[in-house]
């Protein structure tokens, strides 16, 4: 076999394996949602109270607690309430696949960050280490996605965990 033609092969190999990789990484594994109502913590431990949502785009994947993303609008009641919701500090969104059009993960953290956009816990150990997060605007625009919390980072890491995380279950 000559050269140029191993060279061409190898190129042709790299760039199917490029794009099936891509493939993989920005649309296989995710699935829409279907969403009408969300989990919010309710602040000083009083429990969770479910918010009825509106014009939901949701998706999530199998393949990883941190690929679900959302955008929905909340309706008037929450925003007269949001004080009786715990608020959710060092809230960080994370990059959606660029076909989501409507999670737009730089100005949503620049309006987190401003204080603009509001942050509250939706669920903390949604799976363990893993917290939803909710993000809202005071229109009542709001944004929901998945965090890996302080207990998951330690864990994740094999630090040992700070004293106020659950006990994991073993599997």
């Amino acid at each position: 076999m000559s050269g140029n033609v191993f060279v061409v092969l190898l190129l042709s190999f790299s760039f199917l394996f490029g794009l099936t990789l891509w493939y993989f990484q920005n649309y296989a594994y995710y699935q829409k949602n279907q969403l009408s109502e969300l989990s919010v913590t309710l602040a000083l431990n009083e429990g969770i109270e479910l918010v009825k949502l509106n014009n939901v785009q949701s998706i999530n994947s199998k393949t990883s607690p941190l690929k679900f993303r959302s955008c929905f609008e909340l309706k008037h009641d929450f925003l007269k309430s949001v004080e009786k919701y715990s608020s959710y500090a060092d809230a960080t969104p994370l990059r959606a696949p660029g076909w989501f059009k409507c999670f737009d993960v730089k100005s949503l953290t620049a309006d987190l960050k401003s204080g603009f956009a509001k942050s509250y816990l939706s669920i903390a150990n949604i799976e363990y280490g893993i917290d939803r997060v909710i993000a809202v605007y005071p229109n009542g625009t709001a944004y929901s996605w998945h965090q890996i919390n302080e207990c998951g980072s330690a864990s994740f890491a094999g630090d040992a965990l700070p004293e106020n995380c659950p006990k994991q279950e073993s599997d």
